[in-house]
């Protein structure tokens, strides 16, 4: 199966430093990595404890809401140690059929873009609409999905295949990934519908920890996602103080490639209030 690029950043860096066009194509290839767990919880829910990995259940009366706030986040991108000068940014609203979650990332010789729409209901997200694109380099990479949910059929741009029960998109898997968290479930995986055909990404609880990243200092508890390649590792920090949203992500391609992205601000656009250990009460957390 065909995988999009990881993060704009990986080839862009690979190719300004060692000028390896072959090194950018590898990457092409990698898959969504840096946006299964983008928004791990971009709205006001409680907190769950979770301590060294204990995978206890949800306090009693814990629910989701039934509507997601709009919220904006800020990651800033580093590829072997070193900043890149790019930022990426998740932008969730309201839309006509349910939300919009997109994910945007590029500086002035890369862009990439994704976009979902779908529906949410009791920690359960349904897609409508899925689409990517990337540009740079002389390369052009793009894809979207319909899901007809009546036929139960992902018209994909490169294939026409049968939707598995509770498809999800790249991007919606963020919705639920918060759900999952919370709930300290100890492994979960979701069917994933990709423009040439059907995917499952599986991920594990770790542990949690204080994490310090450019928007501050975080309680966060970890996840990884499990690859059948050798080599190959993602692993996520969402901030409880954040109802779980992403604060930080780790990537390595292979023993040679390794990048991360890091919050550096995020707000609600409905100006709510962000709890956080080491600031001040505001609608905003940005970098120092």
């Amino acid at each position: 199966m065909e995988r999009a690029i990881i993060h704009p950043v990986f080839p862009i860096v690979l190719s300004g430093i060692t000028g390896n066009v072959a090194h950018l194509t590898l990457l092409y290839r990698s898959g969504r990595l840096l946006l299964g767990l983008m928004l791990m919880a971009g709205e006001s829910v409680l907190a769950q404890q979770v301590i060294n990995g204990d995978s206890s259940t949800v306090a009693a009366g814990y629910s989701f809401p039934a509507a997601l706030p709009p919220a904006q986040a800020r990651y800033r991108v580093v590829v072997n140690g070193i900043p890149v000068g790019m930022d990426a940014m998740i932008t969730l609203t309201p839309h006509q059929k349910g939300y919009q979650l997109q994910f945007r990332a590029e500086n002035r010789f890369f862009r990439h873009e994704e976009v979902a729409l779908f529906d949410w209901n009791n920690c359960t997200a349904r897609p409508h609409h899925y689409r990517h694109a990337s540009a740079g380099f002389g390369i052009n990479r793009e894809g979207e999905i319909d899901f007809d949910w009546i036929a139960r059929q992902a018209n994909g741009s490169k294939a026409v295949y049968a939707l598995a029960d509770n498809a999800l998109d790249a991007l919606s898997v963020a919705m639920m990934a918060r759900c999952n968290m919370a709930r300290a479930e100890p492994n979960f995986e979701y069917a994933v519908a990709e423009p040439d055909g059907m995917d499952t990404y599986k991920y594990r609880l770790l542990k949690t920890e204080a994490l310090e990243t450019p928007a501050g200092k975080w309680q966060t508890v970890s996840v990884e996602r499990d690859y059948p390649e050798r080599g190959r590792r993602s692993r996520f920090w969402a901030a409880r103080e954040l109802e779980y949203f992403m604060v930080r992500m780790d990537h390595q391609e292979n023993p040679f490639i390794r990048g991360r992205i890091e919050l550096t601000e995020f707000r609600y656009l409905s100006g709510e209030e962000i709890p956080s250990p080491d600031r001040q009460s505001g609608s905003t957390v940005t970098s120092r």
